[in-house]
């Protein structure tokens, strides 16, 4: 999947976790406007013989800080 140029820089994919039945994306991009937003997905996909067969896709909106708190707080 070719990405828009406005976010293809700061663009990244991580999977935070996988078993044979399920996998957690974290996929992260800068918005446009309002500077110095971020937009973080977290991606739930259901596998079935390693093809994804479903998704639910949770999305939010935060800025640096609001994400240097979460990660604290989930790794408190």
């Amino acid at each position: 999947m070719e990405l828009h140029e406005s976010i293809r820089d700061s663009y990244t994919e991580t999977v935070i976790k996988e078993h044979e039945g399920f996998r957690l994306v974290l996929k992260k991009h800068k918005v446009l406007r309002p500077e110095g937003l971020f937009s973080i997905d977290m991606e739930q996909q259901c596998l079935k013989d390693g093809v994804v067969q479903d998704t639910a896709v949770y999305n939010f909106f935060m800025t640096r800080e609001e994400i240097a708190t979460l990660a604290s707080a989930l790794t408190a």
